[in-house]
C-alpha cells in the first residue's frame, strides 16, 4: 500500500440560465439550510438534486461506514447498491421538463490513466446515471485542465468556461466526478420589459437601494407559510412541470429566522394549501455567480467518512489510499424578463373585478427554489442586490 494519500475529487458544476421525489425531500431542505449556514456570501445558489446525484455515484464505490452514511443522509432506499440508485436510472429514462423548458443533466468521470476502475462499478454508474468515463493524464496538467474545461463549457452553453486550474492538477489526482446541469425556461406569463421600473430593495444592514423591479399581473399559487413566518408564491414555467417557489419573510429582516426553520418544512408540499389567485407580482431582476466548497455543510449533515478513510474497494482494485478532497458547486444565475411576449387583451380581460388583486412585492431578502413535484433542482437566497 502506498504511504501517501491520493485524491479523489468530486466536483459538482451547476448552471442555471434564465430568469430565469422520491426520498429526496428531507435531503433538499437540510442541504439548503446547511449551505446557507456555512456560506459567507449574500447571494447563494446550490443544487440539492445535483449534489445528491453526484454523491450517489461516490456511494456506489464505497463500503462499510462511508456507504452507510451516504445511504442515510442521501435518503436512498433499497439494500443493494443497484436498488439504492434505481431511482436515478428511472429519472434519466423517463423524465422530461416539458416543451418550452430545457433541463439538461450531464455526468462525467475523468479518471487517471492506468487507474483501475472495476467493471461492475462502471457498468452500474453508466446505466444508473448515464455517466460517461474519460481517461485523462492529470500529470499533464495543462492538457488535462483544457479537456475538462472544454467539456463543461460545451455542456453549459459556454456560460461556465473554466472550472479547474492547471496548477491544481497533479499526479495525486485519480478521479474527478462532474455533474453539470443546464436549465432554461420561459415564464408561463412573461413580464413586459416596459413594466420594469426602478424600485427600492431593502438589503440587510444597509439602507434601501434602487433595483430593476419586474411587474406583472399573474395567476399563480399564493399563500402563507406559518411555520416560517413567511408567505410565498409559486411561479410556473411555460408548458412545463417546473416552477419557481419564492419565499418572502413577513418581516423585512426575518430571513435568518426563516433559514433556521427550513428543516421544519417540506419544499415539495409547502404550497399544498395555497390557492391560485391573480397577483400583482413585483420581482427584482438579478444575476450572480456562485461557488462553494461543500465539505463542511456535508459533514454537518453526517457525511464524514468519505473525507477521511473510506474503503473504495467497490470502485477500484487499487490499493492506494483514496479519499474525497473536495465537493464543489459552481453556478451562474440570471433572473429577468427573458421569454417575454407581446401582452394581449387576454390577461387584462381576466382581471376585471370589483376589488384590487393582492400584491406580492419582493422588496427585501428572500429564498427561492426551482423544482417540480418530486425534486428541488436549484435553491438559494438573495440578500443583496446592486
Amino acid at each position: 500500500m502506498a504511504n501517501h494519500c491520493t485524491f479523489l475529487h468530486v466536483r459538482l458544476i451547476i448552471l442555471l440560465s434564465f430568469l430565469s421525489g422520491f426520498h429526496a425531500d428531507k435531503f433538499a431542505g437540510r442541504f439548503l439550510q446547511k449551505a446557507l449556514e456555512f456560506s459567507g456570501k449574500d447571494n447563494v445558489i446550490v443544487s440539492p438534486f445535483s449534489a445528491r446525484e453526484a454523491l450517489a455515484q461516490v456511494y456506489v464505490g464505497v463500503r462499510d461506514h462511508a456507504a452507510d452514511e451516504l445511504h442515510r443522509v442521501l435518503q436512498l432506499s433499497g439494500y443493494s447498491k443497484s436498488e439504492a440508485v434505481e431511482e436515478f436510472r428511472k429519472f434519466h429514462e423517463i423524465w422530461a421538463p416539458g416543451g418550452d423548458a430545457t433541463l439538461k443533466i450531464a455526468n462525467r468521470i475523468f479518471v487517471a490513466e492506468k487507474f483501475p476502475l472495476l467493471p461492475k462499478y462502471m457498468d452500474l454508474i453508466t446505466k444508473s446515471f448515464r455517466t460517461g468515463i474519460t481517461n485523462i493524464n492529470f500529470e499533464q496538467n495543462k492538457e488535462a485542465a483544457s479537456i475538462i474545461n472544454q467539456w463543461i463549457s460545451k455542456r453549459t452553453k459556454t456560460l461556465i468556461k473554466k472550472i479547474v486550474n492547471a496548477d491544481n492538477l497533479d499526479k495525486d489526482f485519480k478521479l474527478m466526478v462532474i455533474s453539470a446541469i443546464y436549465f432554461h425556461g420561459k415564464w408561463e406569463t412573461p413580464f413586459d420589459p416596459e413594466e420594469t421600473v426602478k424600485q427600492k430593495f431593502f438589503a440587510l444592514g444597509e439602507g434601501p437601494v434602487k433595483v430593476d423591479m419586474m411587474h406583472g399581473l399573474i395567476s399563480i399559487l399564493h399563500g402563507r407559510i406559518n411555520d416560517l413566518d413567511a408567505h410565498a408564491v409559486e411561479i410556473p414555467y411555460m408548458n412545463s412541470n417546473i416552477s419557481m417557489l419564492v419565499i418572502l419573510p413577513n418581516k423585512q429582516h426575518g430571513l435568518l429566522q426563516v433559514e433556521n426553520l427550513l428543516h421544519t418544512v417540506n419544499l415539495f408540499t409547502v404550497t399544498s394549501g395555497f390557492k391560485k389567485r391573480q397577483i400583482e407580482l413585483a420581482l427584482p431582476k438579478f444575476s450572480f455567480e456562485f461557488d462553494m466548497i461543500l465539505n463542511q455543510p456535508l459533514k454537518e449533515m453526517g457525511i464524514r467518512q468519505i473525507f477521511q478513510h473510506p474503503d473504495f474497494r467497490d470502485m477500484t482494485s487499487s490499493r492506494e489510499r483514496l479519499y474525497v478532497s473536495e465537493v464543489i458547486q459552481k453556478a451562474v444565475m440570471k433572473v429577468n424578463e427573458d421569454g417575454s411576449r407581446p401582452v394581449t387583451g387576454t390577461v387584462i380581460s381576466t382581471v376585471i373585478k370589483s376589488r384590487r388583486p393582492q400584491s406580492f412585492i419582493v422588496d427585501h431578502p428572500f429564498l427561492f427554489a426551482i423544482k417540480d413535484q418530486q425534486r428541488v433542482f436549484f435553491a438559494g437566497r438573495v440578500k443583496r442586490l446592486n
